[in-house]
């Protein structure tokens, strides 16, 4: 994830937060064998995932509405 530009969040061990400029920011969540990753520019979270998918054998799975049997309520 550091390659990618992640910095791991100290407190939490699967969080990563990757900030590229301004107020951009996406925040990775791992969890064994899953990954989602959110923010509020979907140009940028395509280029994250595309680099992500490159290093590691893995589906774009998309739109996220479920996370470890947790729902996930979209906005916007």
């Amino acid at each position: 994830m550091k390659e990618l530009g992640f910095e791991h969040l100290k407190s939490e061990a699967g969080i990563f937060c990757y900030k590229k400029k301004g107020t951009d920011l996406i925040v990775a969540v791992v969890y064994v064998d899953n990954t989602f990753f959110c923010g509020p520019d979907k140009a940028i979270l395509n280029e994250i995932k595309s680099k992500f998918m490159t290093k590691w054998e893995c589906r774009n799975l998309e739109v996220l509405t479920e996370f470890l049997q947790m729902h996930i309520i979209r906005q916007g």
